[in-house]
């Protein structure tokens, strides 16, 4: 009987984490801190890149300098 309640409360538990709820909205895709034209910029840059070497990553834990 102590493991039907288990099971039970566990099930309820799990219910409750996957329930949507209500104030959850769609993500939000814009972003105000993030400069369209120059994303743009940037994803041209690398697409066009003539090399790899150019456009490795050189930011935060990449253990990488910037490129000159």
């Amino acid at each position: 009987m102590a493991v039907i309640g288990i099971i039970a409360v566990l099930l309820i538990v799990l219910v409750w984490f996957l329930w949507p709820s209500n104030d959850a909205g769609p993500a939000r895709r814009e972003r105000p801190d993030v400069d369209a034209a120059e994303l743009e910029a940037a994803e041209r840059d690398v697409q066009e890149a003539a090399d790899e070497e150019s456009v490795r990553d050189w930011g935060p834990g990449s253990g990488q300098k910037p490129l000159p």
